[in-house]
């Protein structure tokens, strides 16, 4: 048993997301990810305007629904829940009006014969309707319910897609072989399966340097380094660390002068300060991170006190006000400064 607030947690799961309830989640919280209990959860589904038919059993499960306004029973999302609701393609669709002419174009045992052929069963009764009225359907291969027009399904069929809205998504959702290729393009080893949840750190090695790696697929599209050893050498401490002085002769009375810490990787902080009309000065590198930080402290403390600015942060293409100074206070030698420290 554990304690949340005031309330008790018996669930192995851990307890509900939702702050102040003291529930156990419906399915076991991987990672400090979301977890609803049963009554949260229909909660959830009766603020967007619909029923509970079937509650999932995990936060990438479908849930389904059944939308109060026109019937229809959809499989939805957990983050279409959360955020309050979706576009409900029955009501969307079936309030249009059509020219006589038009109407009945869809005999009901031409639509027997598409959803045969799309694996599609109808989920309410069907009439003579046109190509774009809306029917409710599930998915024979996956159990989806779904709703979309005649034509919709009918072109999905016709293009040879998957007209089962959940499968097609499927068909592109990566696999732990799609995963794993672009792990090893990128130097790494995967030793993890993929389950399917994009922000699970993954357990690879680098082929590299053999340094165990743990990263998430959506941290790896992202941009993050593969390898923060061979890789990240911007985000490792103890990487060389370069602190620089830029003046900005446009900010305050008389420009600004400003202290920072970049590293070593690139010059892309020093470039950004250029294009926002900043002049770099000096730049003087050091053994890592640690000893910029107390470079750039020990620069701050001198002229900080006597020659103190205030500016918005967003005149800076990076922000950081607060190591900037007036430049009628000058500035100092950088290398004289850093040699100072090492002694």
């Amino acid at each position: 048993m554990r304690k949340r607030g005031d309330a008790a947690v018996t669930s192995s799961n851990g307890a509900c997301s939702t702050p102040g309830c003291g529930n156990g989640s419906r399915w076991p919280r991987r990672n400090r990810g979301m977890g609803f209990c049963d009554a949260c959860l229909t909660g959830l589904v009766q603020a967007c305007d619909a029923t509970v038919v079937r509650l999932g059993d995990g936060p990438r499960d479908r849930f389904r629904t059944r939308h109060n306004p026109c019937g229809a029973v959809v499989d939805v999302s957990l983050a279409m829940l959360r955020r309050g609701g979706w576009v409900c393609q029955m009501c969307k669709h079936g309030g249009w009006s059509w020219h006589s002419g038009w109407s009945g174009d869809w005999p009901v045992a031409r639509q027997e014969q598409l959803f045969a052929a799309a694996g599609l069963r109808p989920l309410q009764p069907l009439g003579d309707a046109h190509r774009s009225d809306p029917v409710n359907v599930e998915c024979i291969e996956c159990g989806g319910a779904q709703v979309d027009t005649l034509r919709g399904f009918s072109e999905g069929v016709r293009l040879s897609w998957l007209p089962c809205h959940h499968c097609n998504t499927a068909r592109f959702r990566p696999t732990t072989a799609t995963v794993a290729a672009r792990f090893e393009a990128l130097g790494l080893q995967l030793l993890d399966e993929f389950d399917g949840d994009p922000g699970r750190p993954l357990q690879a090695v680098c082929r590299r340097c053999g340094a165990p790696r743990a990263v998430a697929w959506t941290a790896i599209c992202s941009g993050t380094p593969p390898c923060l050893r061979c890789d990240g050498a911007r985000l490792d401490p103890d990487a060389p660390h370069r602190v620089y002085l830029v003046h900005f002769p446009y900010l305050g009375d008389v420009g600004v002068y400003k202290v920072g810490i970049t590293h070593c990787a690139d010059d892309g902080r020093l470039n950004a300060h250029r294009r926002a009309g900043g002049v770099v000065l000096h730049t003087v590198q050091v053994r890592d991170r640690a000893t910029a930080l107390v470079l750039e402290r020990h620069v701050l403390e001198r002229y900080l006190p006597a020659a103190a600015v205030s500016f918005p942060s967003e005149l800076l293409p990076h922000g950081g006000a607060t190591e900037c100074w007036s430049a009628h206070a000058g500035y100092p030698d950088l290398a004289h400064a850093a040699d100072g420290l090492a002694r």
